[in-house]
């Protein structure tokens, strides 16, 4: 232990000699509940002050300070400060709330770096009307600006003008907003890719998306549909590869499904029996998505948009998030453009 010579103050003023009492009793109140006792000095304040200035300590009294050890001292430093601009180059604009200066902020990659924090989450708690959209949106348009994707879920239309004022500025190239209403209902084309890359994990949705169209949740799925539906997208995969004049869509998947995969099954040396892999409930069963039917606008969507190279991208399902037919669809698209961009992106 180190022991040293401490000296610390409070100074409070005020005109009004009543509020100045009442501030006096407020102070000595708060230091008491740090078990300390406050002595009122009133004879040599203006001394105190003065010594006080950053600078001046040679003239502070020696007989104004204590003894006492280096730790409790330290506890009772100002750990406050200004708000001081982040070193990193990536951040956010934000504002002194009491001097009203821009203030740049990191609140992701920096906080990281020093290992503040182990991940880059984000939690915004506040009633109604507190803001929490407001900043949202001030946040993510900077990003956005920085040149980071950002995927949104989002129920209320709270992105709809940051999303149309991203796709007017970029004149459509980016700023992609999906949306339920009668007049243009929401609309996919999981077979779609600017560049006919089909990974892993662009194989594995698609068939997790199949295979979710066709089960119901209490329906178990044999190893064996999983891997005969897996080989069928992989074929048809290999099939618009080759021949470019063929429209990726759900409807030309259905076709080849139709009138290419199941007769070639009924070929095959080891035959695939319908209690094995039922392909003809499958098309009966996806028939609904397909031309003419219920849902054919679902993942037929003519908007041909790989969202791996969008940047700005906002699903908004409040219209769908009750409906046990479109809502599994559109939470699989999510997750899959979120893990295509995680995937093949480098640095995102």
């Amino acid at each position: 232990l180190t022991s040293i010579r401490a000296h610390f103050n409070v100074l409070a003023w005020s005109d009004d000699a009543e509020e100045l009492r009442q501030i006096k009793n407020d102070v000595g109140s708060a230091l008491a509940l740090m078990e300390c006792r406050p002595r009122h000095n009133t004879v040599d304040a203006a001394t105190l002050y003065w010594a006080g200035i950053p600078g001046n300590a040679a003239d502070f009294p020696a007989e104004e300070s204590f003894y006492t050890f280096i730790d409790p001292a330290l506890c009772f430093f100002t750990a406050e400060t200004n708000y001081r601009d982040s070193l990193s180059p990536f951040g956010i604009k934000m504002a002194d709330r009491l001097s009203g200066r821009p203030i740049h902020l990191d609140i992701s990659d920096l906080p990281m770096k020093k290992g503040i924090i182990t991940n880059r989450n984000k939690f915004i708690l506040g009633p109604s009307g507190s803001g929490k959209s407001f900043f949202t949106n001030h946040m993510v348009r900077q990003y956005y600006e920085q040149g980071a994707h950002v995927l949104l879920v989002d129920t209320g239309n709270s992105y709809e003008g940051l999303c149309g004022l991203i796709n007017r500025k970029t004149k459509c190239a980016d700023g992609i907003y999906f949306t339920y209403t009668d007049a243009r209902p929401i609309a996919f084309n999981p077979f779609y890719t600017d560049d006919y890359v089909f990974d892993v994990e662009k194989r594995e949705s698609i068939c997790t998306l199949l295979l979710t169209l066709w089960k119901s949740a209490d329906e178990p799925v044999t190893k064996t549909e999983a891997g005969e539906l897996g080989s069928a997208v992989n074929a048809y995969i290999e099939t618009i590869r080759s021949n470019r004049k063929i429209t990726p869509c759900f409807n030309t998947f259905y076709e080849y499904l139709r009138d290419v995969y199941r007769p070639e099954m009924g070929r095959r040396e080891i035959r695939v029996t319908l209690s094995d892999f039922n392909i003809d409930n499958l098309l009966t069963t996806l028939k609904q998505y397909y031309v003419g039917g219920r849902y054919d606008f679902l993942l037929n969507s003519d908007r041909n948009i790989d969202l791996l190279s969008k940047r700005f991208i906002v699903f908004e399902i409040d219209a769908v998030k009750d409906n046990k037919d479109l809502f599994p669809v559109v939470t699989i698209i999510i997750m899959e453009a979120f893990i295509n961009k995680m995937r093949r992106l480098k640095g995102v």
